[in-house]
């Protein structure tokens, strides 16, 4: 009777079990989905950013006003920080290193030397993020990602033969 009472413990405790295990991977799936979403806003963005300040750019050219350049001079300048975009990325981090077991905070601490722009290319590429993407959140050409890929590999002491992403996936595991 006690070896009964004994088994349907363990078995009512094995299904606690299971049932955190899939309240937790629904919740880590909750987060990746948030996430996808902020990045996705972030390109989004960016993209609309950029758009207007190449706009902007193009009517000045064709604006025959002698003064017109300097009064649209501070417009084009708000445009220039909103894509620099300082707290979009404060908020991305904090996102991801908690979905990503603080990724970021080990990966500094392995590879001190990594930059802060370092770190995010770290981040995108880790989100398997195309290389368009990667330009279009960090305010950079598709060649200035892969200028910025080669340099990370540098410092990250990787040979060519060495994927990246899988590198930044094993960084943590």
């Amino acid at each position: 009777m006690h070896y009964l009472h004994q088994l349907e413990l363990y078995k009512n405790e094995k299904e606690i079990i299971a049932l955190q295990n899939d309240r937790l991977a629904s919740e880590v799936n909750l987060k990746n989905k948030e996430l996808a979403t902020i990045t996705m806003h972030m390109v989004n963005r960016g993209k609309l950013v950029s758009r207007i300040r190449e706009e902007m750019s193009v009517l000045l050219k064709k604006t025959s006003l002698s003064n017109a350049g300097s009064e649209f001079k501070p417009i084009l300048r708000l445009l220039e920080e909103a894509e620099k975009g300082d707290k979009d990325w404060e908020q991305f981090a904090a996102h991801f290193d908690e979905i990503h077991h603080n990724f970021l905070h080990i990966i500094k601490k392995k590879y001190p030397i990594l930059s802060a722009t370092d770190l995010k290319l770290c981040a995108y590429l880790k989100l398997n993020l195309s290389s368009k993407e990667i330009a279009q959140l960090m305010n950079i050409s598709v060649k200035g990602v892969e200028i910025s890929r080669y340099r990370l590999r540098k410092k990250l002491q990787l040979d060519t033969a060495t994927n990246l992403f899988d590198f930044l996936i094993s960084v943590t595991t």
